[in-house]
């Protein structure tokens, strides 16, 4: 009877161990590029010079991350977006409802407060 339970309890194992290397050689491996969760709901736009920018909001903040930082910015006042050149916060700025944008295959986007903050 021991012989019979020992020889389960190997085949058991043997089964469990071949099952993991049969997987960890033939799973395809992933490469690719992990998101944060805060990050699903991002948009990523071209602006009117072809710089590519990514934008979201986290924690209620409206973010977002040119690739090269000397140009305009943008932050959320009440329900809008105010956009200022350069940064500068105490010269003109405007506002806007929504964020008309190019994406960085070219496709022409709107999005608005409301939806980058779902």
């Amino acid at each position: 009877m021991a012989r019979v339970l020992w020889g389960l309890l190997f085949a058991f194992v043997a089964t469990v161990v071949a099952a993991r290397l049969a997987f960890e050689f033939t799973a395809p491996e992933f490469s690719g590029q992990v998101n944060e969760p805060w990050a699903q709901s991002r948009m990523e736009f071209v602006s009117w010079n072809n710089e590519q920018w990514t934008a979201w909001v986290r924690d209620e903040i409206f973010e977002q991350t040119p690739e090269n930082t000397v140009d305009w910015q943008a932050k959320v006042e009440g329900e809008s977006f105010v956009l200022a050149h350069r940064g500068n916060w105490s010269g003109s700025t405007e506002s806007a409802n929504a964020i008309r944008y190019r994406d960085w295959s070219g496709q022409n986007r709107l999005r608005t407060l409301a939806q980058l903050g779902r």
